[in-house]
């Protein structure tokens, strides 16, 4: 019977041991927000290993690649390995090329994060937002419409700490 006990929680305590261990695997970078593509030429600051680090006017519908061939290309350090350069850009956007050897919190930012639009978004795009779970995003469609973002404070369980939270994923 003890060594029964004994076996259980050996079994007990290596598998919480690994589920703690998966929790703290880093996780990928995830666009939270669809991008919305717009017919205007999109202005985006291109930092980090480029040849000509600044603020470039791109064509409408541009990608990454296109903020990155505007600014001169990649420096011969440049981790492009760690970036979309797919990805759609808006108005308005950073985009950071990574160094090699960087840390992983540095390349996170290459790929940006667009806004999501609290006026037009479904409530399964707004479940997309980090702090945003399906009840919550049900709310937040049914108090349309807002003029700002203060405008979200009236929704029941959105404070001031939550809506700090919210501000980088979400415009009017």
């Amino acid at each position: 019977m003890a060594r029964l006990r004994s076996l259980a929680f050996y079994t007990y305590l290596a598998l919480a041991l690994i589920l703690g261990l998966a929790r703290l695997e880093p996780h990928l970078t995830v666009r939270f927000v669809p991008p919305v593509i717009s017919d205007e030429a999109p202005e985006v600051s291109v930092t980090g290993a480029v040849k000509n680090p600044g603020v470039y006017r791109l064509s409408p519908g541009a990608r990454v690649a296109d903020a990155l061939a505007a600014a001169g290309g990649a420096s011969p350090d440049a981790d492009l390995e760690k970036l979309d350069l797919a990805a759609p850009l808006g108005d308005a956007e950073t985009v950071r090329i990574p160094r090699r050897g960087g840390s992983a919190a540095a390349t996170t930012v290459g790929t940006p994060i667009l806004r999501l639009s609290v006026n037009r978004a479904t409530a399964s795009e707004l479940e997309t937002v980090p702090g945003i779970g399906p009840a919550l995003a049900r709310r937040i469609v049914a108090y349309r419409p807002y003029r700002s973002l203060d405008d979200l404070l009236r929704v029941p369980g959105i404070g001031p700490r939550s809506l700090q939270k919210l501000r980088p994923y979400l415009e009017p």
